[in-house]
């Protein structure tokens, strides 16, 4: 069942016209929401006026030129006193303007009720409704009432006659708010003494308004828009209408505004906002709407987390790759992400991926990082980068250099008593360990180095540095890298001082005895035995000698048979190589056996 509503009007409801000791007459009339006071008079004098709504008199007396005064939006009070005085009297001319009206939901059925002046006793009380038009809905005589929609109407009072004018209006619509008056004439449908009807309908279903597409830490703006519904239309301007927003279907606290103002963070993106308008009754909830929050990225993620060494970087060796890595950045819109590498060597930036994937890359000694660049937009020159720096491992084959000139892989060839400078270059990463050995053995020579270079240098060469020096680069994780280089120092044949010597022969003579004399000599290249010559006590001997080379290439051993034919053969004899005296031995006559 619908709700009704009853509203009872005082017996002055709408006009109550009170003189006090002047010829000034006052009467009303409603029109639009607005009460018009008019008065008898001269149209041309002025008046002074004093207005008093709901019997409170916050107003002071005003000057008005003219018969009327006009207040508007009646609807906001219940009672509007107007006291109208001619200057220099103090003679008050006053009227009470009761504002009646009663309120209804659209679809209710309602009672209208006010006290009429008089009741006609013959001819017809007409009962108006006055909004947009004004018409008669009610014909009232002494023997019944007549409806113009005998569905929408029905009269109450009786007797017919009865001042206690009371009717309903049956399943309300907004057609039906307005003004009912009644009367006569058709003029009474304006005149004080009738009801306002309000008709409360839900306002129109809000629709959001504003910038959904907003930078984080801008301030969002929303209006909700809707329009009242209810009538009379000159009832909405005094009642705004107070909004309810929701976000994620759950109420904002303290916001009843039509705008909502807030700061935009990233989670917005994670919100819907809807709103409702209520006066009375709350309109439909308006269409979700998605706050799409604009913001740039902070620094982009690389993934999987490369594992960084002590100082921060990733190493590899060299020939291996890394990857693949794919690169994220929190971008709305969605950031523009490349990879490029930078060549350390000229410092220059070279493209390797237009997407956020990096597939498995090579690896080499002249890429110092691959780098993720995030960019906000093609137009924007905000940019974010996060790197992946490389510790690129590697070893190399050493590079020797002799005298400051690259070695060739050919024999060195130097002469004794002369400068020999070896440069043994490793290049690596990490510095590798740098060895230097001659022979291949650690008891000749073994110099370490833990730079790229290891220098050693022999001031004065001698012929025992001759042989084979061997340069190699150790380094944790690497196989031995080495070159060798072969040394000869040319020298002129001398005496082996080093070797076990035997200088005295004891022999005993005869025309095939020899005695075996062995001389170690040093020389590079080996001595000629063409070039050896032997002296003694008888002079310049004839002999043979035979060279051997012993345990490197510049130790030789000469084996000469200096021939005891006689006594006359024994004392000191000399060996020469090319005229020049190498060393002497004695060689002296056995003992003969006593038995």
């Amino acid at each position: 069942m619908m709700e009704r509503v009853t509203f009872t009007c005082f017996v002055v409801c709408g006009l109550l016209s009170t003189t006090q000791g002047g010829p000034i007459t006052i009467t009303t009339k409603f029109m639009d929401g607005d009460v018009q006071f008019v008065w008898n008079g001269d149209p041309s004098q002025s008046y002074n006026v004093k207005i008093t709504r709901d019997d409170k008199a916050h107003y002071p007396w005003f000057r008005v030129t003219g018969t009327q005064y006009t207040v508007e939006d009646a609807l906001l009070y219940d009672s509007i006193s107007i006291n109208v005085r001619v200057p220099d009297e103090e003679i008050d001319n006053k009227i009470t303007y009761k504002v009646s009206k009663v309120e209804s939901d659209v679809g209710d059925s309602v009672i209208i009720s006010w006290t009429a002046p008089f009741f006609p006793q013959t001819g017809v009380y007409n009962i108006y409704h006055t909004d947009k038009v004004n018409k008669s809905i009610i014909l009232v005589t002494s023997s019944g009432a007549t409806f113009i929609n005998q569905s929408k109407y029905e009269y109450h009072s009786r007797p017919f006659t009865s001042t206690k004018i009371n009717f309903n209006v049956r399943d309300t619509t907004r057609d039906d708010a307005g003004y009912y008056n009644g009367g006569v004439i058709p003029e009474a449908a304006w005149s004080g003494g009738g009801v306002v009807l309000i008709v409360h309908d839900k306002p129109s279903k809000p629709k959001i308004q504003g910038n959904l597409n907003i930078m984080v830490d801008s301030y969002l703006e929303l209006n909700c828009s809707s329009n009242s519904t209810t009538a009379p239309a000159y009832y909405i301007s005094l009642r705004p209408l107070i909004y309810t927003w929701y976000v994620n279907n759950t109420q904002l606290d303290g916001e009843t505004g039509k705008t909502l103002r807030s700061r935009v963070t990233r989670n917005h993106k994670y919100n819907q906002y809807s709103c409702t308008a209520r006066e009375k009754l709350e309109s439909d909830r308006s269409d979700p709407m998605k706050i799409n929050p604009l913001y740039t990225t902070e620094k982009p993620t690389i993934i999987p987390e490369p594992p960084l060494n002590f100082n921060g970087k990733l190493a590899v060796k060299e020939g291996e790759s890394i990857g693949p890595y794919t690169c994220t950045a929190d971008c709305n819109p969605p950031c523009n992400i490349t990879w490029k590498y930078k060549d350390s060597t000229s410092g220059a930036f070279f493209d390797v991926a237009s997407t956020g994937l990096l597939d498995s890359q090579i690896v080499n000694r002249s890429i110092g990082d691959f780098r993720c660049i995030s960019k906000y937009s093609p137009d924007s020159g905000f940019k974010k980068i996060e790197s992946i720096t490389l510790d690129v491992l590697y070893l190399d084959k050493p590079l020797v250099s002799i005298n400051g000139s690259t070695y060739s892989n050919q024999a060195v060839q130097a002469q004794e008593r002369t400068t020999l400078h070896i440069s043994c270059n490793v290049p690596g990463n990490p510095n590798p360990s740098i060895c230097l050995r001659r022979n291949g053995s650690t008891d000749i020579l073994k110099e370490t180095s833990t730079s790229e270079v290891l220098n050693h240098s022999i001031t004065r060469l001698q012929c025992s540095d001759t042989g084979s020096y061997t340069c190699s680069g150790e380094s944790t994780g690497f196989d031995s890298k080495q070159r060798t280089l072969i040394v000869n120092v040319n020298c002129k044949p001398m005496f082996d001082y080093e070797n076990n010597f035997k200088s005295s022969y004891g022999s005993k003579s005869g025309e095939s005895i020899y005695v075996p004399v062995s001389v170690p000599l040093i020389a590079n290249p080996p001595p000629k035995a063409s070039d050896i010559t032997w002296s003694g006590p008888t002079g310049q001997l004839t002999i043979s000698s035979i060279v051997s080379q012993q345990s490197a290439i510049y130790k030789h051993l000469v084996r000469s048979f200096i021939p005891i034919t006689d006594r006359n053969y024994f004392g000191n004899y000399t060996m020469e190589y090319n005229g020049k005296s190498i060393i002497s031995v004695i060689i002296s006559e056995e003992e003969s056996d006593s038995g």
